[in-house]
Order: C-alpha cells, then structure tokens, then sequence
C-alpha cells in the first residue's frame, strides 16, 4: 500500500538527466518537490464531480451517485470505493481515479519523508530558507496522517522512506510515550506540528499566499489533540468514551498560540458583510482573508466551477443555473437547528401547536443570520435576472426537474449571479476553508470547557474565557451574546455542538464532529411541502438515513486487509 506511491517527481526520462542533487541542492527546486504536496490536500467540496462531504444528512440528493445520498445507506463501502464510479470517491481506495484521502494521503507522507531524508543535499539556500522546507515537510508529514487518522482510526506512523521491496506489516494497534493506538498516532503528530511550528514563519510574503505556516501548525495541532481527547478518540485509545482532560488541555494550549496572533495581527474574524467571501469570489481573486488559517489553493476560475463542481453538488435547475441535474439539497432537520434571532430555539410545527412552521415571520426569517448567508429559501434571487427567483413551493420552477428533494439550496458556496442565465461566472472562484479562526475559537472553547468543566475558566497560556470564544464567533455574526445556558440544556457542550453546526456548515466538519462526539445523525430526513400562497406546510419524509456502530470508522481497503493474516478490519466491515 505504501511502496505503490512512488517518487513521481523523480521518475523523469533519462534524456533529462535530472539528479538527486539537481533536484534537491537548490531551494527553488526542492520547494517545486515539496509543491506537491499542497497539490495531494483534498478540498471537501472541490475534490471532483459529485463529491462533497455532508455525510450525516445535512443535505441529500436524488441521485445514488453522489456523496450525500452514498452516506444515507450507511455503506461507506461506496465512499470508499465508489460504488463503481471513479467520480463517486472522496477517500478513494487507490483503485481508479486516485484523488481521495485516502490515495493522496500516503503519497503526501512518502513525499515529505523524501524531503526530510534529502535535506541534507539543500546546500543553496539561506538557513530561513532551509528551515521552510524542512518545516513544510514536517507539517505535511502530520497533517496526511490526521486526515487517514480520524476517518479509518488507529494506524501506524510512517516516519521513514519506505524501499520497493520492503516487507512491512502494518501495525495498527502500538503504544507511543504511555499513549495507545489513536492516541499513539497522535503523539506523533504533535511532534512533528512542534518541529514545524519552530520552523515555519508566521506569514509568507503575498506571492506564497496559501504556504502552511506556523499559525497552521498550531491549528492543526490543536484540532488533532481535540480529536484525540474526544469520546470516540478517546475509547479507540483503550479508554472510556469521554473527553480526557489531559488532551483538551494541551488543545486549548495550542488553540491559545493561535489567538495570540490575533493580538498581533495576523488573524482576525472578517467582518460579516464580507463572510461568503472567504468561500467563493466573483472578482478573479482567491478567496482568502485575516480568517483563514489554512485551505487548499485552486487555481481554478470560470464558468466550470459551476459546471464541474458547485453544479453539481448545489444548484438546482441546471437548465437554468448550469452544473447537472443534481442538486444535494438541505433537509428540513438541518435547518430547524438554526435559532431564533433572540438566540431561543426554532419551533416546528402549526401555530395551534406553537410552532413556527406558518409562520411568515419566524418559519425562515428572524433566525440566527447565518441561515440567510448559508441556506437559500423561497424567494431569494440566485442571480440578477427576474428568473433567477427561486420557486421552491410545489409546482416551482425550481423544483420542477424533480431532483431536488427539499425546498433549500446551500448558498455558501454559490454566489448570487454565478450561473448560466446570468453569465457572471467567468471570474468565479471557490474554495473551501480548511481551518479558519472561527473554527480555532471553537476548537479552544470545547477544549478549554472540558479540560475545567468551567465556562469562565481560560488555557493556561490565553485569557479569553471558554464562554467569550463561542461570543466572539457569534457576535461577529451579529447573533444573540450567551450569558446563561438554560437554551441549551445548561449543558455548555449542546452550545459547542449549535456553534459547529452552524458557523462551519457544509464546509466538512460535521460528519468528524458527530462521530468524535458519538453522536448519531437524525433516522429520518424531512423536507418542507408548502404552497405558492403558504397556506399550508407540511413536513414530509424524504428518506430514512442509515448510521449504525460500523459507521463511526471507515472501513480499510479489503485488498489491505488481506495483505497478510491478522491484518484487523474496523469493527462491522
């Protein structure tokens, strides 16, 4: 499995005559090596066709091949293997079209163990600049690891250039520093984001815009020691299904280096006027700002990203709006958890019940404002053009081609003006955010909570209070401020969870977060049936949604498993 990604920068003709040294003693050659390893991260919402990763039924689409509706059944087989079509992956089992997680991943660790083998030969470079290659090698080395880590669990750390012949057996289940299995990985993990931390400059000058730096480092250290104090984590490391302290103290330690450079200006939230900016541009540039910490840099632009990609996961009438005819669609369930604008909860149902759901006020408006900047409803114009108005009652234009199954569209991701009517597409551009700081202020506050089991307590190293991270998030939103926790059950952890839900949708955390936190996705996913006039409404099932004890790891490639005997599967696969 390892040995089958080979050095494909050094697999060149012989005519070329391009040696190890040539390759290796300059820095702008090694960095052209270590490139492509920025090329190997998978964005959750770009990787290819039909693939996106709303995995516990946030959204779902008619269609059997693509993301959403593979992850009903409860068959990761089929986001594994792609059900057979290539185009259906998003962590790929290195057969066909190798895109996934899970091809690229170990090709990203044997190409940063080449860098770290090789540095020696980097002779023509200044020390700083010495010290970016190795640092980048060191943080790609952790970060492809927690990508196949926290999808498939427990598995070995591969801190050395594997040779061709190489007989390796893959130790899945090892103890590192008193730590076990999951918990071991991470270990190392942690290391190697402290070698790249010390290593790495705090910000690149504007031409390596998108380079890891050592704010990513201690971003990604913190989430990686999040996870692996999370109940699920914590449980596959020989332990109890609860947060071990010990973890979420040294996660919001490393969360707290990050908000430090918040105080020197480095980062900070953008302003919300300019939010959907960091997700997609109809100007020509790269989405990017002060909030983000790390993403996968496109050099795509134009009409295909519609085309290609956000039409063929978002939009919905593709004769009008482009993409394909397949449209993953927000589910009724996902939209009742967006609060109130006083910061109470959304009541469905009829008014003789006390629910929200006839009414015009409350039903989609009055709600937590970052409902209208990630969901569409009826009504709302996806362009400039009159027909561009969204007709999501029964009998709507936009519900007419019969594959969208549920009356919102996620507009994160789809810029007002994107599409084929309107043709202000030629200049679009979209990203995913991979880390941003309001995911670090997240991170930091479910940390710090569980490390103190104290709303009003700190990190050791950082001064903002576990209740003024999750503030901070909310007030940027222009959200209700959080004084009591009586809404959420006075359980600060259901205020963790709504924040993560709702501040980071649709950009490929939830699914990490339900199963970190051995939560269970709804059985049974709703959609809203209403008439052109609102007469009425009525909540209507779409489907049951499959996720069983099996569905909290991915299973391992079976050709793996029976490369040799005693290799273990996950549990139920």
């Amino acid at each position: 499995m390892i040995t089958s990604s080979c050095e494909d920068y050094l697999n060149v003709p012989p005519e070329a005559a391009i040696t190890e040294d040539k390759v290796f003693s300059t820095y702008l050659s090694f960095q052209g090596f270590e490139d492509q390893m920025y090329q190997y991260i998978v964005d959750p919402n770009l990787s290819t066709i039909t693939v996106g990763h709303n995995l516990t039924g946030e959204t779902i689409a008619k269609q059997g091949w693509n993301t959403s509706q593979g992850a009903s059944t409860g068959n990761y087989l089929n986001l594994t293997s792609g059900g057979g079509r290539s185009n259906f992956k998003f962590f790929d089992d290195g057969t066909g079209v190798e895109k996934g997680i899970w091809a690229y991943s170990w090709k990203g660790i044997r190409r940063a163990n080449i860098a770290l083998q090789k540095l020696n030969l980097l002779v023509n470079a200044t020390q700083q600049e010495k010290d970016q290659i190795e640092g980048q090698a060191y943080f790609f080395r952790a970060y492809f690891h927690f990508e196949l880590l926290r999808a498939y669990g427990s598995i070995p750390y591969i801190n050395t250039v594997l040779s061709a012949d190489e007989q390796l057996k893959f130790p899945r289940f090892y103890e590192y520093k008193g730590k076990y299995d999951y918990q071991a990985c991470t270990e190392f993990i942690v290391e190697d984001l402290q070698k790249a931390a010390d290593l790495l400059p705090p910000s690149w000058n504007n031409t390596n815009t998108g380079r890891v730096t050592k704010g990513a480092s201690y971003a990604l250290m913190a989430k990686a020691l999040l996870y692996a104090g999370s109940p699920l984590m914590n449980e596959n490391s020989r332990n109890s299904a609860t947060y071990d302290s010990g973890y979420m103290t040294r996660a919001a330690e490393a969360a707290g280096e990050v908000l430090k450079m918040v105080d020197t200006n480095i980062y900070d939230l953008v302003t919300f006027d300019k939010y959907l900016e960091m997700f997609a541009k109809t100007d020509g540039n790269i989405p990017y700002s002060k909030e983000i910490i790390f993403q996968k840099v496109r050099t795509d632009v134009g009409a295909g990203e519609i085309n290609n990609f956000v039409g063929r996961l978002y939009t919905p009438n593709s004769g009008l709006f482009g993409g394909n005819a397949i449209c993953e669609a927000v589910t009724q369930n996902f939209v009742d958890i967006f609060e109130m604008a006083d910061g109470t909860k959304y009541k469905p149902g009829t008014l003789a019940q006390g629910g929200y759901d006839y009414d015009n006020t409350k039903r989609w408006n009055n709600r937590d404002p970052r409902f209208r900047k990630s969901i569409y409803v009826d009504g709302d114009m996806a362009g400039i053009h009159a027909t561009t108005r969204l007709e999501m009652f029964n009998g709507g234009s936009t519900m007419a081609d019969g594959n969208t199954l549920s009356p919102y569209i996620v507009h994160k991701f789809w810029p007002v003006g994107a599409n084929k009517k309107d043709a202000q597409w030629n200049t679009l551009r979209v990203i995913t955010p991979l880390i941003r700081l309001a995911d670090v202020y997240l991170i930091y506050a479910e940390a710090v909570y569980n490390s103190s089991n104290d709303v009003n307590s700190t990190a050791t190293n950082y001064s903002l209070t576990a209740l003024q991270a999750i503030n901070k998030v909310r007030a940027r939103a222009g959200a209700s401020i959080v004084t009591g926790l009586s809404v959420y059950d006075n359980n600060f952890n259901n205020l963790v969870k709504y924040e993560r839900d709702v501040e980071l949708c649709f950009e490929g955390h939830r699914w990490y977060d339900l199963r970190r936190w051995k939560i269970k996705p709804d059985a049974t996913l709703y959609r809203m049936s209403f008439d052109k006039n609102y007469t009425t409404f009525n909540r209507v099932v779409i489907q049951p949604f499959v996720f069983t004890d099996r569905n909290y790891w991915l299973p391992f490639p079976i050709n793996l498993t029976y490369a040799y005997e005693g290799f273990p599967q996950n549990p139920g696969w």
